[in-house]
């Protein structure tokens, strides 16, 4: 096997694991407002055990009566709620919109899975959701997902756009060469 294609494969197997797996918390509490939205079929536990069910009836004491679709509009926040104006980690800010024309807003507090003892490990990773409250929460309407990223983000984008400009330069070269003599240019 040539040097460059085995040098290629072994970028593309190292680029695989640049990408993360790991849920985020806002993904998480999302997911687990999806599972309010299915109605009796949906499994808020899955996301926390016994503390996401009782996060659940805090939010919408009768989402396992509802049907599945009552939750018209699901908003989620960064991975922090301000609340009179201070920053509280792992607190994840939530708007929901029901189809009866009700407003819910409040924060879903999540810890890393595991460092609760009365907490289920959701896929045997991540967050786990702890508890909700509704109220006291600035949310802005529009609010979805957080800009950008931390620095270590940026920079290992900024790594990985440079690995990936090198690989896809070394590919043109490799091709130049074995494509064989360029044809003479006509006049």
């Amino acid at each position: 096997m040539r040097p460059s294609l085995s040098l290629a494969i072994v970028t593309l197997a190292l680029c695989t694991g640049c990408a993360s797996s790991s849920p985020r918390p806002e993904g998480v509490v999302e997911q687990w407002l999806l599972s309010l939205n299915r109605g009796a079929a949906g499994d808020p536990g899955r996301y926390g055990g016994r503390a996401a069910e009782q996060a659940a009836a805090a939010v919408l004491p009768d989402w396992h009566e509802r049907d599945p679709g009552s939750i018209d509009k699901i908003q989620v926040g960064g991975d922090f709620s301000w609340v009179k104006g201070t920053a509280v980690p792992n607190e994840v800010p939530f708007r929901i919109e029901v189809t009866d024309g009700r407003v819910v807003e409040g924060s879903v507090a999540v810890a890393p899975c595991g460092d609760d003892p009365a907490a289920v490990e959701a896929d045997g990773r991540g967050w786990c959701v702890g508890g909700a409250s509704t109220g006291g929460v600035e949310i802005s309407p529009a609010w979805t997902w957080p800009v950008g990223g931390d620095a270590t983000d940026w920079l290992w984008a900024a790594l990985a756009a440079i690995v990936l400009s090198l690989l896809a330069v070394g590919l043109v070269l490799i091709v130049r060469r074995t494509a064989g003599p360029a044809l003479p240019a006509q006049t």
